[in-house]
């Protein structure tokens, strides 16, 4: 029997109080109020489906108010009259709701977020998985961030990469390869078909050049390198340093730019910084062993600035070992964050600056190109180096190679030829360090 044979007024519902059981009144038009311990209020329709008695929920009060209430609940006796079923079709249309909503979040850029989430502890640096996500934010999220993984073709794809590929091939092919990684781990996940529309010779079909295989990073000639240095020398900034210590050491950007006090050794008859593995160049499962590094003159006088700058205090080449001490595990070019290492762009920036126009000049081309006519970048400095030993020592060519770090022969030569030349190479890298200097001799503090 219903607790109540009149109808539910307004009043009546404000009034109500909670019980220890829940109880039940009925509205009348199979309308019933829940009325729970908690003192929650919920309504449900009475209705049959296939000769079975069901209630069906219709919300709670007062989310879902009196009227309200009554017109669901005629809806739904409606419905089950007709041979439907409400709660059948209601499930349906939640469950479609939410399958909606979790397509929404399958967008591009979230995709691509949770994919380098996924695969970073599988990445050699800590620092790539942020190269891959500011990658993608600057040259793919514009076009494909808000598209569902589902829908982009090459055509999307095309857009995306094409402003930046021929203006920035080695940049674009990156890009490229991270766009086709996100897009086959959603393929595998079943969020889109199973193809790869990053593909570069399918793009190619569609209009996008062919870019030159092995296309290298601009290098300046070596025969330029001592009015460069003038130059870099006169430049401010920890940046300037970072760049300089680069080029005199031979040594990839990354290397030098994560490069910390504890690393150097100044005694003994050659000074020496030891590059750990994991910061070296190479697959992540193959076992790489430290890289040395004979510091020629001009590198030591880098450190002993970067030195000064630390300290804010004069520093001569005689105390460098035990500030090397003093600074430990600090970062010897450091960003304006607290240990944290300057970015690649900030050495890119550095000649970005040297090449800027004069302001009463603004035409003016830059000065520092290598035989294209391309602006230099840091890592073309590597060239300059390797280019100068084959043109004035090519007796040094295989200490050249260990001094970049290069992997040279077969696993098997490698296994039996395991010395790392330290002593030549100690040499060679003076000699760059003097080549460097040339007319612009770097003035050296004892």
């Amino acid at each position: 029997m219903p607790r109540y044979a009149q109808p539910l007024t307004q009043r009546r519902l404000e009034t109500l109080k909670p019980k220890p059981k829940k109880y039940r009144i009925h509205d009348g038009d199979n309308l019933l109020l829940e009325v729970r311990p908690t003192g929650t209020l919920a309504w449900f329709a009475r209705i049959r489906v296939d000769g079975k008695r069901r209630d069906m929920g219709l919300g709670s009060y007062p989310d879902v108010g009196l009227a309200k209430a009554r017109e669901l609940a005629r809806a739904a006796v409606l419905a089950a009259r007709t041979g439907a079923d409400p709660i059948k079709e209601r499930n349906g249309a939640v469950a479609a709701r939410a399958a909606k909503a979790v397509e929404v979040q399958r967008t591009f850029a979230i995709v691509a977020e949770e994919y380098v989430t996924m695969a970073a502890p599988g990445f050699k640096h800590a620092r790539t998985a942020a190269l891959w996500r500011t990658s993608l934010k600057n040259y793919a999220h514009p076009v494909l961030g808000i598209m569902q993984v589902a829908e982009i073709d090459r055509e999307a794809v095309l857009r995306a990469i094409q402003p930046v590929w021929t203006s920035r091939p080695a940049t674009a092919r990156k890009v490229l390869r991270r766009i086709g990684s996100v897009l086959r781990y959603a393929a595998a996940k079943g969020w889109r078909p199973n193809d790869n529309p990053a593909d570069a010779k399918m793009l190619r079909m569609l209009g996008l050049p062919a870019l030159p295989a092995g296309t290298s990073f601009p290098s300046l000639p070596h025969i330029r390198m001592a009015d460069f240095m003038k130059a870099l020398v006169a430049a401010e900034g920890i940046a300037a340093l970072a760049l300089r210590f680069t080029i005199l050491t031979a040594v990839r950007s990354g290397e030098a730019r994560g490069a910390r006090w504890s690393e150097i050794a100044f005694h003994g008859d050659v000074p020496t910084w030891t590059v750990p593995p994991d910061r070296m160049k190479g697959k992540k499962s193959v076992q790489r062993s430290p890289h040395r590094v004979p510091l020629p003159a001009g590198a030591i006088e880098a450190l002993r600035l970067a030195a000064q700058a630390a300290l804010h205090e004069d520093v001569t080449r005689d105390e460098l070992a035990e500030v090397a001490v003093k600074l430990g595990r600090t970062l010897i070019f450091p960003s304006a964050k607290e240990d944290t290492a300057l970015s690649d762009m900030a050495l890119s920036a550095v000649i970005r600056r040297m090449n800027a126009a004069p302001a009463d000049a603004p035409d003016t081309p830059p000065t520092w190109v290598d035989a294209m006519g391309r602006a230099v970048v840091p890592h073309g400095f590597r060239a300059s180096f390797r280019t100068w030993v084959a043109d004035t020592r090519p007796a040094d060519g295989e200490a050249a190679e260990k001094a970049l770090a290069h992997e040279v022969g077969t696993a098997v030569t490698r296994a039996y030829h395991r010395s790392d030349l330290f002593d030549q190479r100690q040499g060679l890298m003076e000699a760059w360090s003097r080549h460097c200097a040339g007319r612009a001799q770097l003035k050296v503090v004892a």
